[in-house]
């Protein structure tokens, strides 16, 4: 994949989206909960990286770095979004696909539940879940990525994992989960 000419610093940046794609794809989608959308927040990320390639590069932790940018971005898009955007039930619920097989149903729901639950927790929040249980990150990292200390890191856990127990039974009730 070509970005630009033949420069060190342009095969550096290939080699680097190249490597990172999946795992920025991957933070992006436990994210946002979203594929289309996920795809979106990782080129906004990494057109603000790239163009400030000197700079992510000579960060002491590159990864670090487009993660927090990752999460800046992504933070300021829900603000424009949220005060511009509405949106209807059936924009909501049309991506759902149909899959075949009731092993992959049972995925597809458990996946669907989950996304849904998180989608109702606060940005800081969802991050912090996303970067420790998707990336697998120690609370150090996740709160280098957020700027924010570990204690905060924690408590943003803890009342993730809160809320989540609090909305579980009501999404089983509802016969998801």
């Amino acid at each position: 994949m070509r970005l630009f000419g033949r420069s060190a610093e342009q095969g550096e940046i290939e080699a680097y989206v190249e490597g990172a794609m999946p795992r920025l794809v991957g933070l992006a989608y436990a994210m946002t909960g979203s594929k289309p959308d996920a795809e979106d927040l990782v080129q906004d990320t990494l057109a603000t990286v790239i163009t400030k390639w000197s700079r992510v590069s000579g960060a002491e932790n590159v990864d670090a770095y487009v993660r927090r940018t990752m999460v800046n971005t992504l933070i300021s898009k829900k603000r424009r979004k949220w005060t511009t955007e509405v949106v209807s039930h059936e924009a909501v619920t049309a991506d759902r696909a149909q899959p075949v097989g009731a092993g992959v149903a049972q995925q597809v729901t458990d996946r669907d539940a989950v996304l849904g639950l998180l989608r109702q927790l606060p940005d800081r929040q969802r991050a912090v879940m996303a970067l420790r249980f998707y990336e697998d990150l120690p609370d150090a990292q996740i709160a280098q990525a957020l700027d924010c200390s570990e204690q905060a890191v924690r408590s943003a856990a803890h009342n993730a994992m809160k809320t989540l127990r609090r909305l579980l039974p009501a999404h089983q009730d509802q016969g998801v989960g």
